[in-house]
């Protein structure tokens, strides 16, 4: 029996009223596997990413219930929060924010969420 070396995961699941997304990384590409250079560039194509995964359901960022993003430096955690709020907007998401050691592919930050219908 041969080993996959493709990630096994789905992009998005639903389930219910729910739609659960992956972990989204801030690869410009898929290859090369290119991110942008700051943290808020990093943090906008992850959030956008969100988004159109959210939207093959219907749903926009108004939807989105929880996000969980997981930072390589805490000292970002001013930066993100910056253009998570300019992202949203009025719309204020639980969320958490997790400082890890490392990201894949030398990533600054990964985002994940939760969206749904009322």
């Amino acid at each position: 029996m041969s080993k996959s070396t493709a990630p096994h995961y789905s992009p998005c699941v639903k389930f219910g009223n729910l739609i659960f997304t992956s972990g989204q990384l801030p690869l410009l590409n898929r290859e090369p596997k290119e991110a942008p250079e700051t943290i808020e560039e990093q943090t906008l194509l992850c959030l956008q990413k969100i988004e159109q995964l959210i939207a093959t359901h219907g749903l926009s960022k108004q939807s989105v219930i929880k996000t969980t993003a997981f930072i390589s430096d805490i000292k970002d955690w001013g930066a993100v929060n910056q253009v998570y709020a300019d992202f949203f907007g009025d719309h204020k998401p639980a969320r958490s924010i997790i400082p890890v050691k490392k990201l894949n592919f030398g990533c600054m930050i990964e985002i994940e969420a939760i969206a749904g219908w009322a």
